[in-house]
């Protein structure tokens, strides 16, 4: 992903490595209550991302975190639901969607991270990243992103989504926010595997981490070494106290500890209770199939929790909202090797129209790449700071936009070399390649500029003022993975037509990326000329 290799030290504290927690190979989960058709417990009657949480049954919380009539004793809830928080319960977390679809294997790969560099996502980046390969080259063919594949396109940070059409194999990856609070996130992360219409849930583990600090931990980090049996008995007496349960409590206190620790990684943090997903059928391996939620109180469990277990719980219990820090638009690292990439591009600026374009950007979190005329620059230097404070890219588009291949060498070489003296000057970093005006480029010219040459494959025709809808239908309809869309920040109708834009490539699965985040950061050689990214 883009933020591997960064040279980021990650804390984890976890049992078993996530690794092997997410590993493609074990037994099905069949939970009660759970459709097999789609591996998914039913959601609430609530259609909305942010569904009411029912309260811990038999509990009663205060202002201050507290529970008045609070079950004291372990105990097995058939009909639980797990939280499972929208977009305005955790927000600042970015959508992340890599889908792959041949004639008789799909693969939908659906996570978070929070926005920006930091060390949980480069950290699910890179294990997403192996899921999706694994599953690929397990069936035989090499990763390769497509669009139209997954149903709600991107969509929000671990929002519901259905399930792909049946197809001969897939491989679904699914989340969900179950914490946030302060700076403390819990994901839980489903691996489900469906043949034809057959599907069995692989694995299911909650990450959690403190943005804050880098701290990282699977659900069996919660607690201390060597006391996961302990752990066990607790579980295993909820089990006992569900009546129906006694067979497998005793089955469920056998299990070796790597399984237990394999049991305890699916473990979710509430303000009263730890949750953990016990199997009414365990295998050896600790995963089994029909689950239950167990609810054990936490002030039994606070002789066995960690520093970061009781960090988490402490931050959890306290309720805090969510918050991470802010990031620029153009911040969050991208893999397009992983994800299908589009790249929306810009010419002409910086104008008048350009901050209020740079607003809706970063309120949509949208990289972009940005064609400047250094005469724009000079005129405007603090919006050009701005683009590259965004972390947005820039490239040259000559100083006063003439049609190149009719100016002699030493006037194309001024028209390059003084809007790059006016890009450095206003942002201190040199533009990476040039876009001829009117895309107008001979082998001469290509030899002269001495930069890459971009130029697109999806154009807007945006300067003919077609109106933001036709725009928009453009730029999202005639897309491609790898395609660079032409538009213009010198017309209201196309930075009108943004939002819709954005939404609508995501809506068919494409992850916005700049023109040189499609080449892995680095740009052709000087002198090629392209027009889209890598496929």
């Amino acid at each position: 992903m883009g933020g591997m290799g960064r040279g980021r030290r990650s804390r984890w504290r976890t049992g078993i490595g996530l690794v092997a927690l997410l590993a493609l190979a074990g037994c099905g989960i069949v939970p009660p209550g759970v459709d097999d058709s789609t591996g998914r417990t039913p959601a609430p009657t609530s259609t909305s991302d942010q569904p009411t949480v029912p309260p811990t049954p038999g509990a009663s919380g205060s202002a201050d975190g507290s529970t008045t009539s609070a079950p004291s004793q372990p105990r097995a809830d058939l009909g639980y639901r797990l939280p499972r928080l929208g977009p305005g319960d955790a927000p600042g977390l970015v959508a992340r969607l890599a889908a792959m679809a041949t004639p008789d294997f799909a693969a939908v790969v659906r996570w978070a991270t929070p926005a920006g560099v930091t060390a949980f996502g480069d950290a699910l980046d890179a294990r997403f990243a192996e899921l999706a390969r694994d599953a690929a080259s397990a069936h035989g063919v090499p990763w390769m992103p497509g669009v139209d594949i997954a149903p709600g396109g991107v969509g929000s940070a671990c929002a519901r989504h259905p399930l792909t059409a049946p197809t001969g194999v897939s491989l679904t990856v699914d989340c969900q926010i179950v914490a946030a609070a302060g700076s403390v996130v819990g994901q839980r992360i489903i691996v489900l595997r469906r043949d034809g219409r057959t599907a069995a849930p692989l694995e299911r583990t909650v990450w959690y981490a403190d943005v804050a600090t880098g701290e990282i931990g699977d659900g069996s980090a919660l607690y201390l070494p060597g006391v996961e049996h302990r752990v066990l008995r607790l579980l295993a007496e909820g089990l006992r106290e569900g009546g129906s349960t006694s067979a497998a409590s005793v089955a469920v206190a056998a299990l070796a500890p790597d399984a237990v620790r394999t049991l305890l990684a699916d473990t979710v943090v509430t303000a009263d209770d730890f949750v953990v997903q016990v199997p009414l059928v365990p295998s050896a391996d600790g995963r089994g199939r029909q689950l239950v939620s167990v609810l054990v109180p936490v002030r039994l469990l606070v002789p066995f929790l960690s520093p970061f277990g009781a960090a988490v719980h402490g931050v959890v219990a306290g309720g805090a909202p969510f918050r991470v820090a802010d990031a620029p638009a153009a911040a969050d690292p991208i893999d397009c090797t992983l994800v299908a990439c589009a790249s929306i591009t810009f010419d002409d600026g910086p104008t008048s129209l350009t901050d209020g374009l740079i607003d809706l950007l970063h309120e949509w979190r949208a990289p972009a790449t940005f064609f400047l005329q250094g005469v724009n620059v000079e005129k405007r230097p603090e919006v050009a700071k701005r683009l590259m404070d965004e972390g947005h890219e820039l490239g040259n588009h000559t100083w006063n936009h003439p049609a190149l291949t009719k100016l002699p060498d030493p006037e194309v070489r001024a028209q390059v070399k003084r809007t790059q003296a006016a890009i450095a000057a206003a942002t201190g970093i040199t533009a990476r390649s040039l876009r001829p005006p009117y895309g107008d480029v001979d082998k001469r010219v290509r030899g002269v500029v001495g930069l890459p040459i971009v130029v697109w494959d999806v154009d807007t025709l945006d300067w003919t003022e077609p109106g933001s809808e036709v725009v928009a239908e453009r730029a999202v309809g005639e897309s491609s993975r790898g395609s660079i869309v032409l538009m213009h920040d010198t017309h209201s109708a196309t930075v009108a037509a943004v939002p819709d834009v954005v939404d609508g490539l995501r809506d068919r699965g494409f992850t916005l990326a700049t023109v040189a985040e499609q080449f892995g950061g680095s740009l052709p050689p000087a002198g090629q000329t392209v027009s889209r990214g890598p496929r």
